[in-house]
């Protein structure tokens, strides 16, 4: 196996650094004393030297992974080491269940087949205990908050709880706020049960406008004031590891995860029949299809999906390290608000690396293989099988006799819809 060219900046950097905290100097022996051998340990160098030892296997792993094919492919792999380990160190050493600030999931960490349409906020918790959460819905249409015991995305957990849009009320302004206890609240409440460690938030976006996109804000009940204490070297030395863990973790999961659940689950360029999430630790309510597209120069995947009763529906790409394209300055995820229906009353989408003419075009980049990722959110009950979602290879010039009705777009229109999307994503940004 080939070594890169141009190591990774940061494995070169804590590598370096891991060596000098290996080793920590030592004061010399002062003359005719004789030498002894030092049997304290150094937690903080220790746990520093596992950190290190995983970013090098990871690394190793990422470049066997059959995900790891072309250039754009291999700097997928290489962004998704780095943003891997930045979501494991903000997740386990800058955290914090008793003085939680939540952190924000969104197009600087991408990962897991994460959502244009959503701004994901995650808070550690502690089991049993109460929190009040509160903020602003904004321009979001849904939000909801959902409670994690251990964690369901990489099989060592489930959903311990869960609060739809229906169920919280809203003051007239848009503002909320939340009690996650132990013990039913008046109000909105959430049930923090015992097995409880992740508090999960979401406001989806189905519409994305220029109105203040809202926020969201959480204290442990009783800690609100008070001075938070120091941390001793073993703590830090025990977060530090627990973060090594959970960037190991993630950089194997996901694209393991497309591997089995994407390109081996069904042949390529397809669309699966959906999903009720809920029953897999998602959310409830929500359905969700997916697919794998390979495409060579001059093909398109075509994929009609009916309209439904959801409260929204969407579509995205991602990678083949389950993480989202380009969002801002590239359309490649679109919501049935932001559509056009055809003549036959369904949404016909265009995945391809060039410019369709189409209206619905989801834009590949210079990605040749990619998933598909299909929601449906604000199902009540199962979604009808005439609602599912189609799709076949198609050249580029074939289109127009496949879509009834197409749309034509130029490129003034193209360019105002993505000026619109990052001027969006900025109000949106709020790390």
């Amino acid at each position: 196996m080939k070594r890169s060219l141009a190591p990774l900046c940061l494995l070169a950097v804590i590598t370096a650094l891991g060596c000098a905290a290996s080793a920590p100097p030592q004061a010399p022996t002062p003359p005719g004393r004789p030498t002894l051998v030092q049997a304290e340990t150094d937690p903080l160098a220790d746990a520093f030297a596992e950190l290190v030892a995983t970013l090098r296997a990871v690394e190793a792993d990422i470049r066997r992974s059959p995900a790891f094919g072309d250039e754009q492919e291999r700097i997928g792999g290489y962004r998704h080491v780095l943003r891997s380990i930045a979501k494991g160190l903000e997740a386990e050493v800058r955290q914090d269940p008793d003085y939680p600030y939540f952190r924000i999931l969104d197009w600087w960490l991408r990962e897991g087949g994460d959502n244009p349409d959503q701004r994901y906020a995650f808070s550690p918790i502690r089991g049993g205990e109460a929190y009040r959460v509160w903020g602003e819905l904004g321009s979001a249409t849904r939000l909801e908050l959902q409670i994690y015991a251990g964690r369901p995305w990489d099989g060592s957990g489930r959903s311990a709880g869960y609060l739809t849009f229906e169920e919280i009320e809203l003051e007239p302004d848009g503002s909320f706020e939340i009690w996650v206890t132990p013990e039913e609240q008046a109000g909105n409440w959430l049930r923090n049960p015992p097995e409880g460690t992740t508090l999960f938030a979401r406001h989806i976006y189905a519409d994305w406008n220029d109105e203040p996109t809202g926020d969201i804000h959480i204290d442990r009940v009783g800690f609100e004031g008070r001075r938070r204490p120091p941390e001793t070297e073993a703590e830090l030395a025990a977060k530090i590891r627990a973060a090594s863990v959970m960037f190991g973790t993630t950089a194997r999961t996901w694209p393991a995860f497309v591997q089995r659940r994407y390109v081996h689950s069904g042949p390529k360029n397809s669309v699966r029949p959906p999903l009720d999430t809920y029953a897999l630790g998602g959310s409830r309510g929500r359905w969700m299809s997916g697919g794998y597209f390979e495409l060579e120069e001059s093909e398109a995947l075509l994929i009609r999906i009916p309209p439904s009763s959801a409260r929204y529906q969407g579509i995205q790409l991602a990678d083949m390290w389950m993480a989202s394209l380009e969002h801002g300055n590239q359309v490649s995820s679109l919501t049935t608000t932001q559509s056009v229906t055809s003549d036959d009353g369904a949404y016909w989408y265009v995945v391809a690396n060039e410019d369709p003419g189409h209206a619905n075009w989801l834009d590949a980049g210079a990605l040749r293989r990619g998933t598909i990722l299909i929601r449906w959110d604000g199902v009540e009950g199962a979604l009808d099988e005439a609602q599912y979602p189609s799709a076949e290879l198609v050249r580029l010039d074939a289109l127009a006799e496949r879509i009834p009705g197409i749309r034509p777009v130029g490129e003034a229109e193209r360019d105002a819809v993505r000026r619109a999307r990052r001027e969006h994503l900025q109000r949106r940004a709020h790390r």
